[in-house]
């Protein structure tokens, strides 16, 4: 008979879905439900899953600052529960949300936001279809690493219309200081990786979802992946502790 404390692994399923609906649950009270982040090196990183529901008065200034800029048609990459889809809604604007959970998804649209099921690498939208594009909360991190940011950055520019922007946050891997980190940057290095570029899946309760590619990047960095793409960088705001808003903008 299997001991009782016997070491489990966890279920693979969608993590960010079962998350987000116990926040839901739980009125999305700061510090009732925990997002769980594990790194493929076995680091571990915890955020106040509130943080997915919360109003425009507590984002980060370099969010607010952006979505203070968005106009027209707006797509919100990774749009998770979908604060900024409810943000610019609230201001007029006609906002449509993508996130790769299901449960993302259901819970956008219990909250009558609209929201669609796509991947920043297949976008479920039309051609030339939005004047901004979002990924905010650090979603550069959606370019994945140097081989898949290319791809990326060609679908999101298919999905923009003439003369558009893309408004997005990201973060520099170096501003991370410690063994755990610099070690990390190097076996990335080692593997023919870029230093940053995580590889990570999210837990909820006895739920894990995948292991994925999520990219933490240099500006440096990052005008380099730029360089061959559709993309410019037109702008940026550097935060404390290596945060970072980028505007950029399409160049057709």
């Amino acid at each position: 008979m299997e001991s009782p404390l016997a070491h489990a692994e966890p279920t693979t399923g969608d993590a960010i879905g079962h998350l987000l609906r116990r926040c839901w649950a739980a009125r999305a009270q700061p510090g009732s439900v925990f997002e769980v982040i594990e790194r493929s090196d076995g680091f571990v990183g915890v955020c106040d899953a509130a943080e997915y529901f919360a109003p425009y008065e507590d984002w980060p200034h370099r969010e607010r600052l952006l979505t203070d800029r968005a106009d027209g048609a707006v797509l919100d990459i990774g749009c998770g529960a979908g604060r900024h889809v409810l943000h610019l809604r609230e201001k007029g604007l006609d906002v449509t949300g993508v996130d790769s959970s299901p449960g993302a998804v259901d819970i956008c649209r219990e909250r009558s936001l609209p929201a669609l099921l796509g991947t920043a690498e297949n976008l479920p939208c039309a051609q030339g279809q939005f004047h901004t594009l979002l990924a905010l909360g650090a979603n550069l991190g959606l370019l994945g690493g140097a081989a898949q940011a290319g791809p990326t950055l060609a679908e999101f520019a298919r999905v923009a219309a003439p003369g558009a922007r893309l408004l997005a946050t990201g973060r520099d891997p170096y501003a991370s200081s410690g063994r755990p980190h610099t070690d990390y940057h190097e076996a990335n290095r080692r593997a023919g990786r870029m230093a940053g570029q995580l590889r990570i899946r999210i837990r909820s309760g006895t739920l894990a979802g995948p292991y994925f590619d999520y990219l933490y990047c240099s500006l440096s960095e990052l005008e380099e992946l730029l360089s061959p793409s559709d993309w410019t960088l037109r702008e940026a705001f550097e935060s404390p502790g290596g945060a970072y808003g980028v505007v950029l903008s399409l160049k057709r």
